[in-house]
């Protein structure tokens, strides 16, 4: 995996991560409301954000960097 492409995935999975964490937390604290509940958009980045930085970690790895 050439280093542009690692570097591109390890910033899409870093921000869906953390904006998946922010979604999450506010939709514990913020009653359920309309078709798509911001607890459940939340937990969906959560397993994008963790897929794709599985994918960056595997790529990683597979380039032989230390």
């Amino acid at each position: 995996m050439n280093a542009g492409l690692r570097r591109t995935l390890g910033w899409v999975a870093a921000v869906l991560l953390n904006l998946g964490a922010v979604l999450f937390l506010v939709g514990l604290i913020l009653p359920p409301t309309g078709d798509a509940p911001i607890l459940g958009v939340g937990i969906g980045m959560l397993l994008v954000g963790l897929a794709i930085g599985a994918v960056w970690l595997s790529g990683e790895r597979g380039s032989g960097a230390r």
